[in-house]
């Protein structure tokens, strides 16, 4: 990881040394020069006047590649290239913002697809980087494969809420292949992330010539580059000569809400998040699984139920489960709709809030100390006031 210089200040919780490294300002200075980052060192000529984007570069298929063949996207890997190489195949990134990259690539801990904590420290840097006062930063662009990019995109948009751009951006086919989707997927982040409409819209996912948004975003195929797709609203805009156009004003998801990044920091489990597992059920679902996931440290589960958030089986050992003190939000397993309230809930339905993306909105509850009443309002709160249908605990 990159080495960042930072002056901080170390808040003790509990047996915690180092449960929260809270930065503190070290006289008139910036968030760049504070946190150590270069500026345009891939193309020195940029226009210093053109915002500055930061890069979290955590690796991809955008930067991977096949030592097969030209026509190999199923086996690829072999190769790899750098942050600053893929910049500096884009003669056209200088003439739209200045560009510093920080590196969160590991070679012992995982990838960001592996590593809550990994995501976690990148999050945090990310949100001093840009929302802290003496930031000179005007938006980011985090780099990432695409098997969990709606992961980090939906943790940042929870986290990252100082109105900022962030985008989130991979490839689908590695820089080796014939038809490469990285470099232009690459440049419109770019664009997008120094684009002024870009605000106060939340995350963001420059994927394919489409904007999408972070809250909503999923991977729909494996296969091809027009991978992913949203669960509920639609995409905000599109990509016209490789500059982004919205088609509307910024707006917010009803079922949206932003944590505290510090209260987040002061749980246990920090510097990752509470262990939350996913169940998945199907007629004769097992409910000892959710028991054995408890044995197993988790202080959570969300289950993709049927139909809208249904559960076949299981009921007794789910009470059992939220008597010992674990949290579940039940989800559904189509693709669409909405997981509904109950009229007498006793667990979170989680309504139009996808299965991936209710895991670490409940990992987020809990990290911010919410009990099993207050998770049941941060997913369904919204939605029972739209139906008329209130809380009846």
């Amino acid at each position: 990881m990159s080495a960042f210089r930072y002056c901080i200040s170390i808040l003790l919780v509990g047996t915690l040394a180092a449960a929260a490294a809270l930065p503190r300002r070290c006289g008139n200075t910036t968030s760049s020069s504070r946190l150590g980052l270069e500026w345009n060192t891939v193309w020195p000529e940029t226009n210093t006047t053109l915002p500055k984007i930061l890069i979290l570069f955590t690796g991809g298929t955008i930067v991977g590649g096949s030592a097969y063949s030209g026509l190999d996207d199923t086996q690829y890997g072999q190769l790899q290239i750098t942050a600053e190489a893929l910049i500096e195949r884009d003669p056209y990134l200088p003439t739209v913002a200045q560009l510093a990259v920080s590196n969160w690539t590991t070679e012992s801990d995982g990838s960001t697809g592996t590593n809550d904590a990994l995501v976690m420290n990148m999050t945090r840097f990310a949100h001093d980087a840009l929302c802290s006062p003496d930031s000179d930063i005007v938006g980011a662009v985090f780099t990432h494969g695409t098997n969990s990019l709606e992961e980090t995109a939906f943790l940042m948009d929870l986290l990252v809420n100082c109105g900022k751009p962030v985008v989130g951006v991979g490839a689908m086919r590695p820089y080796t292949d014939l038809s490469y989707d990285g470099d232009a997927n690459f440049f419109q982040a770019v664009a997008l992330a120094a684009n002024e409409d870009a605000k106060n819209r939340g995350a963001l996912v420059a994927f394919n010539d489409r904007i999408l948004p972070g809250f909503w975003i999923t991977k729909f195929t494996p296969n091809v580059p027009d991978a992913f797709g949203v669960t509920a609203y639609g995409e905000l805009g599109a990509f016209l000569n490789n500059l982004p156009y919205f088609y509307n004003t910024p707006s917010v998801p009803y079922q949206k809400h932003e944590f505290n990044i510090s209260e987040v920091s002061l749980d246990v489990s920090y510097p990752a998040l509470p262990k939350v597992d996913i169940l998945y059920s199907a007629r004769q679902f097992d409910g000892q699984l959710v028991l054995d996931c408890i044995k197993n440290g988790a202080r959570g589960v969300v289950i993709a139920g049927t139909g809208n958030g249904g559960l076949p089986n299981g009921s007794d050992q789910v009470a059992q489960a939220l008597k010992i003190g674990l949290q579940i939000v039940v989800g559904t397993r189509s693709p669409y709709g909405a997981s509904t309230p109950s009229r007498e809930p006793t667990y979170a339905k989680s309504g139009y809030v996808h299965i991936i993306q209710a895991r670490i909105m409940l990992q987020l509850a809990l990290a911010s100390g919410f009990n099993m009443n207050q998770t049941i309002d941060l997913f369904e709160g919204s939605l029972r006031k739209a139906i008329s249908q209130p809380f009846e605990y």
